[in-house]
C-alpha cells in the first residue's frame, strides 16, 4: 500500500489518518466500523472518509479489505492453513464473499492461488491466468 502525500504545504500524512491506518493494520482481523475509527480520532465519519480517501486514495473499508486479502494471499503462499483457518485469521466471516473478493483481486480462487504459489513458476501462473479469462 502506498501512502499518498497531501498538498505541497504538507510533507507527511495527516496524523488522524495515520492513527486510523495504524489502528486498522493492528486489528484488521476483527470487526472495525468506520464509526469506531472516526471516534478514535474524534472526527465525524464523513470527515474521516474524506481525509482517508484523500490520503490513501481509497476508503477505510477498502483499505481493510485490501489488507485482509493481502494477508490471505501471504498465508496461502507460506502456510498449510486451510481456507477456513485463513478466514478466521483475517477476520472474514462469509466464505463465498471471501472467495469472490479474492478472485476479483487476484483473478484466481484461493485454492487455485495456493496451487500456483506452490509451483513458483511464472509460466504456470500465466497459464492459469489465461484459463481464467472469460
Amino acid at each position: 500500500m502506498s501512502n499518498k502525500l497531501i498538498g505541497s504545504n504538507h510533507n507527511r500524512m495527516d496524523q488522524r489518518v495515520q492513527r486510523v491506518k495504524t489502528m486498522i493494520e493492528s486489528s484488521f482481523d476483527r470487526e472495525l466500523s468506520v464509526r469506531e475509527m472516526a471516534r478514535f480520532v474524534d472526527i465525524s465519519v464523513s470527515h474521516l472518509q474524506h481525509l482517508f480517501k484523500h490520503e490513501m486514495a481509497q476508503t477505510p473499508a477498502h483499505y481493510v479489505q485490501a489488507l485482509r486479502l493481502n494477508r490471505a494471499k501471504e498465508l496461502l503462499e507460506s502456510s498449510s492453513l486451510n481456507i477456513k483457518q485463513i478466514m478466521i485469521r483475517i477476520g472474514a466471516k462469509d466464505r463465498s464473499n471471501f472467495e469472490r473478493r479474492f478472485k476479483q483481486a487476484y483473478r484466481l480462487t484461493p485454492v487455485q492461488y495456493r496451487k500456483v504459489a506452490g509451483l513458483h513458476t511464472t509460466k504456470t501462473w500465466q497459464t492459469l491466468q489465461s484459463q481464467e479469462q472469460p
